[in-house]
């Protein structure tokens, strides 16, 4: 099979499963990768690759941004990316088209025209069907491109699939659900895990964005420190990562006065993960709902690596999570922004030892090779084979 896969900028560090996608996919099948840029090659190698620069070099540049931000379809159309467009899709001759994200899928669709009805697959994954569906234009283009029979919607879960349908005035959508994999065989318990008795280690791997919690979660933690303070059981917490919000979580540990019970290690690669994960006790999520902009996660892939390696988890009720954590027994979920109940769940999980379930829940629903057999006959199905 010829998959075309369009992602508008490859490789983003905080995009790793949609690299990871493509590379199980290259294994069985022929993919070429058309993006709009082409970034940290020596991380992400792959070799065929299309870079098709979408040129805003005029003296309309910045009302032109300004626009495709605000979702004015026009805006997405370039005489000369179509031209690259169409004559990479009739040499490549793919037998599937798969786009990624929602809005910046419309680089690509509103410049192809699928005379040949080609099987076209959009993967939402979280900010697109979110905070973007808080535009009338782009739930116009959602509702244009879901009534062409050459489009197949993908959700990363059934929350998801809902929640656009919800927002788009509409009781059923079509579109399939496909969780993220998750690599069980790398993120695997060890016997001699690193573990000890006189500390408890609560762990998070994320960018530090407002939609990962990190506010609450510090927050809680610092309830938390004050609640056992007689204990002889030392307690700290690994914030991993980088973003923009970096900073605030590392001013706000300050200002609480936990410095010394909080580090930041940056970002991690995967082996410096697991190596964490390995040494930890919980792994802590509290994904919330972004007041700015009404962003929401999908499924965080961080969380089921770390049920992959058996940890449990505390998280919240938010998006498709309790779809992959089953509150009281992955781990234990709150509602967003409860740092009381929170801060108790802390307590309460402190106690906790391995979840071999939370492993085989990850192996049965969230495994690689589960995604991509999935993902490969959704492709199938679509051309009827």
């Amino acid at each position: 099979m010829r998959i075309l896969v369009f992602v508008k900028t490859f490789a983003n560090p905080t995009l790793t499963f949609i690299y990871s996608e493509i590379l199980e996919m290259s294994k069985k099948h022929e993919v070429l990768v058309v993006t709009n840029e082409r970034r940290n090659e020596e991380l992400f190698p792959f070799q065929n690759v299309k870079e098709v620069p979408f040129s805003n070099e005029n003296i309309f540049s910045k009302i032109k941004l300004k626009l495709q931000y605000n979702n004015v379809p026009w805006s997405f159309k370039n005489s000369s990316y179509e031209k690259s467009i169409s004559e990479i899709v009739e040499n490549f001759k793919p037998d599937v088209i798969h786009t990624h994200f929602g809005f910046e899928s419309w680089y690509f669709l509103y410049n192809f025209k699928n005379r040949i009805q080609i099987p076209i697959f959009i993967s939402f994954h979280g900010f697109d069907a979110s905070h973007k569906l808080n535009s009338w234009l782009y739930r116009q283009s959602i509702r244009k491109f879901l009534k062409r029979n050459d489009i197949n919607p993908i959700f990363v879960s059934n929350f998801m699939k809902k929640h656009v349908a919800d927002k788009l005035g509409l009781k059923t959508i079509k579109g399939k659900i496909l969780y993220y994999g998750t690599d069980t065989e790398f993120f695997k318990p060890v016997n001699d895990r690193n573990i000890k008795n006189d500390e408890i280690i609560f762990l998070q791997i994320s960018s530090f964005t407002e939609k990962k919690g990190h506010e609450y979660t510090i927050k809680a933690f610092h309830k938390y420190l004050r609640s056992r303070s007689k204990t002889s059981i030392k307690a700290k917490m690994i914030l991993a990562g980088d973003g923009f919000l970096r900073q605030s979580a590392i001013d706000l540990v300050e200002q609480l006065k936990i410095a010394d019970t909080v580090s930041f290690p940056g970002i991690v690669t995967k082996f410096e993960a697991r190596e964490f994960m390995m040494e930890a006790n919980i792994f802590v999520h509290h994904s919330i709902t972004s007041l700015t902009v009404g962003d929401m996660e999908g499924i965080p892939n961080a969380i089921m690596e770390a049920m992959a390696m058996e940890l449990p988890i505390l998280s919240t009720f938010h998006s498709g999570i309790p779809e992959l954590v089953e509150n009281n027994l992955s781990g234990y979920l709150v509602e967003e922004r409860d740092i009381e109940d929170y801060a108790n769940k802390m307590e309460l999980i402190s106690n906790w030892s391995r979840v071999p379930i939370n492993r085989k829940k990850v192996e049965m629903f969230f495994e690689k090779n589960t995604h991509q057999k999935s993902l490969e006959n959704y492709y199938l199905e679509a051309l009827n084979i």
